[in-house]
């Protein structure tokens, strides 16, 4: 009984080490967890892609955007087959940046399209006018705004700066359309036939064609930022 007692301590040591051999056998004998084929900025890419192809309304931009897109399934294709020989970074970082456009000039004047539901903007845009005004580039779009109840309305942008804004006609019907255009100041028409006025430089609605009114400062340009790419 005596030597049982003396060998207690050495028989808990014995069935400690025996425990712990085997967790760590268990821990080192699981699998990792899978992970996605190919390095992490494939998958982002081909994500940010996508997310673009399915808002694209241009044919021109969709077929660049799927061009790219398919470039990185390829290269997805062959990390799960062989991930060794894909590397984890692009030699050029800007080898899968987006092929940009050809540049489109923009048409001055009005331009009435079928009536077109723009979730994102939360509105049905049936017409455009673009010019400049304060020797900044304006788009000006007119429709209904989507709201409760849905307000006939303007759109005004001014190109690469902050000002922008929503300009509800609250006499119009249902919506608006921009008929004509004297310079910066345009005719639009509702549902019922009624006509309106909207000067863009002052972003007011006139009381008449001749009505004058002030000319609102223009914002200041946004610096653009840097080019990472070439």
């Amino acid at each position: 009984m005596k030597n049982w007692i003396k060998k207690f301590p050495y028989a808990v040591i014995a069935l400690t080490v025996v425990i712990l051999l085997t967790v760590m056998v268990k821990i080192l004998s699981t699998p990792p967890a899978a992970t996605p084929a190919g390095p992490v900025w494939v998958e982002g890419n081909a994500h940010a892609l996508e997310a673009t192809l399915a808002v694209s309304t241009n044919p021109t931009e969709e077929a660049f955007i799927q061009s790219k897109l398919d470039q990185l399934r390829r290269i997805q294709a062959t990390s799960a087959g062989s991930l060794q020989n894909v590397p984890d970074k692009p030699k050029d970082a800007c080898a899968l940046r987006p092929t940009e456009l050809p540049p489109v000039d923009p048409t001055p004047g009005v331009v009435q399209f079928q009536s077109e539901i723009y979730d994102a903007a939360g509105a049905i845009y049936t017409s455009r006018w673009q010019g400049e005004v304060n020797s900044q580039w304006v788009t000006v779009l007119a429709g209904i705004q989507l709201v409760d109840p849905p307000h006939p309305a303007v759109w005004v942008f001014v190109e690469n700066t902050d000002d922008r804004g929503i300009y509800p006609a609250a006499q119009a019907n249902t919506t608006l359309q921009i008929v004509t255009a004297d310079g910066a100041r345009l005719t639009l028409q509702d549902a019922a036939g009624t006509t309106f006025y909207f000067d863009v430089a002052a972003r007011a609605y006139l009381s008449s064609p001749d009505e004058i009114l002030p000319t609102l400062a223009p914002l200041p340009t946004n610096t653009p930022e840097p080019e990472i790419c070439p």
